[in-house]
Formats: structure tokens, sequence, C-alpha cells
């Protein structure tokens, strides 16, 4: 209890008065051994996580210090907690499922750090491998989204209207609003199937208004045209890089040809690729002409068997990369 007449005393007199549970003899021996915090705390170069940071981001710091531990801080400074270095060791890798590709040149680049749980998708059967049985759903459609959508109604799932719109705006748009070869009447069916829980009234007018908002390139650059759309192979020995976009009649003119062509070529050689492609695919005529680069480029007249001038080939018919273009390229890569 609260000693007012001795709190005074003290106060005035300048002493210390310690209020302890322990009898005086404890007492005395365990004053030498309190000693203050600040004799013990590091006040500079401190090693400090933010609560928001994620473990991959702060182990390089963990690793090159040798502190027991590390405080984790918020936006105010304010501890919360600390981490060790045990939490790197018992960390659980990141449970990922792919979508629309199952190549490793096409994956993030920690892939190998992550857990793949499921794979769902359209193209041919790559080089990732697991270390247990996984979910893999692979079928020869014109759309990963129509074996999403299929995925919906097999559990019983009606998708959203917003969801039923983006399934649909994919398959209209992998498919080339059903012209390209790959397309298939599974696509066709789901497209309109989800197109009607979306409220979309006229499938071929709202395609034509997406192809012709998506194919507008005025105000970008030549990385991001090129990087829109853009695939990695190992095909044979080479490795190869296919791009892909959509343009209406004359968009696509020969000065954006040669800024895009001279974007290719430095690409090409910083990134170690054999040979790059940019297809320019245009549905109202249903053919593409494409660009391409690298030291590899005899590749080309090989797969088309065709003669091509200033790195440009036209290619009447042509709309489907993964149908018609990379199979040929894949023959002549190992011949």
């Amino acid at each position: 209890e609260e000693m007012p007449e001795l709190k005074r005393l003290a106060e005035e007199n300048r002493s210390l008065v310690l209020v302890t549970p322990f009898d005086t003899f404890t007492t005395a021996r365990l004053i030498p051994q309190s000693i203050p915090v600040k004799y013990l705390m590091t006040t500079r170069d401190l090693v400090a996580f933010n609560r928001d940071d994620f473990l991959d981001d702060i182990k390089d710091a963990m690793l090159s210090t040798r502190y027991r531990s590390y405080p984790v801080v918020d936006d105010e400074n304010h501890v919360h907690g600390v981490v060790a270095r045990y939490h790197l060791i018992s960390q659980r890798k990141k449970k990922v499922i792919l979508v629309d590709h199952n190549e490793r040149s096409q994956c993030i680049s920690t892939i190998d750090e992550a857990e793949i749980l499921e794979i769902i998708d359209h193209h041919r059967v790559g080089d990732i491998q697991t270390g247990k049985p996984i979910f893999f759903k692979n079928e020869p459609l014109g759309s990963t989204s129509t074996i999403i959508g299929n995925l919906f109604f097999e559990n019983g799932i009606r998708p959203s209207r917003s969801i039923a719109g983006i399934l649909c705006s994919a398959i209209l748009s992998d498919t080339l609003k059903f012209r390209s070869p790959t397309c298939t009447y599974t696509d066709i069916r789901m497209a309109e199937r989800l197109a009607e829980l979306a409220g979309i009234k006229d499938i071929d007018d709202y395609a034509r208004q997406m192809f012709q908002a998506g194919s507008m390139l005025v105000g970008k650059t030549s990385e991001e045209i090129f990087t829109r759309d853009f695939k990695a192979y190992e095909l044979g020995k080479y490795k190869i890089g296919i791009s892909q976009i959509n343009v209406y009649g004359s968009e696509f003119g020969a000065d954006m040809k040669t800024e895009v062509l001279g974007f290719m070529e430095r690409y090409c050689a910083s990134n170690g690729f054999d040979l790059l492609i940019l297809m320019l695919t245009d549905m109202m005529k249903e053919s593409t002409e494409l660009l391409f680069t690298g030291e590899n480029r005899e590749l080309v007249s090989i797969a088309f068997e065709a003669q091509p001038k200033d790195n440009t080939l036209i290619l009447p018919g042509t709309l489907s990369r993964k149908k018609q273009v990379v199979p040929l390229l894949s023959a002549a890569a190992q011949s």
C-alpha cells in the first residue's frame, strides 16, 4: 500500500525507495544483478524488419548478420515481436496453382521454392516436375478459361456476373472470337453460356469492341507492345521467344515496326534468345505478319517454307501461336 509520508521524505532527500516482496538480505544480493537495459541495448545500426515484410525479403539480411533474433516493428517503430533464424528453417513453401502454362521457362523464377498444388492448362505438356501427385487438368481446347468455366459448373457453382464476364472475354480473346483453329465447339458453347450470365446480349458486337480497345497501340512503348503477351520456349537446343498482338488495318505502321524491331534486337541479345518473333495478327484479314530477329532466324524460313523479306513474313490464314506457329518452329528446331 502507498505510504505518502515516506514518499515525500524520500523525494525531499533524493533517496531511492525500493518496493520488493523479498527480505533485506535477498534484496541486497539481487541489486548488483539488476543491470539497466540501456547497458545491453544496441542503439546504432539496428537491424529491424517491418511486420509487413515477407520472409523471402528479409532472408539475406538475416543471413548476413549474426544476431539471435530481430525486432519486428510497425510503421511507427512500435515493437510487435521478434523473428529468428528458425523461422527461416520452418518456413512453409508458398502454395501455387499454375494456370494457362506448365513450362518452367514461363513460370516465376522461384518456382522451385514453391509447392505446386494444381495445373490447369490447354497447352502442350512442358517440363514442370512436382514432388508428389497433383491435380493436372489439361484439355485440347481453345482457352484455359473454358476449362475453368467447366470446373465451376461441374462443382455446382454459378459464377458471378463479373467472373462470367471475365471468363467469356478470355475465351473470345484466346480463340480470336472463334476464328482460331484451336477453337472447339466446347469453347463456343461455354462462351455463350457465360455471356448469358454476364448479361452480354450481342457477343459479336462485344468481341468487336473488346478487340478494338485491346489493339490500341498509341502511346505504348516498344517494350510494352512486345512484352504484352510474350512466351518463351525451349525448342530443341534453341531458346525462342514469341509475342503476339492483335492489330487492325494499318495501325502498326512502318515506323513502329522499325522501332519495335530495334527493341527486339536488344532484348534478344541481353536475354540470350536464339530467335525472337512478334506476331501481328489482323483478325479482319485473318492473317499474321511475323517480325523476327536473332542469330538463328533461318528457323523461320525452314518452319514456314517461305523466304522472308527484311525480317518480316506474312502468313495468310495464320491466327494461332499455339497451333500454327509453335509446332512448325518446334519441328524446324528438331531437324
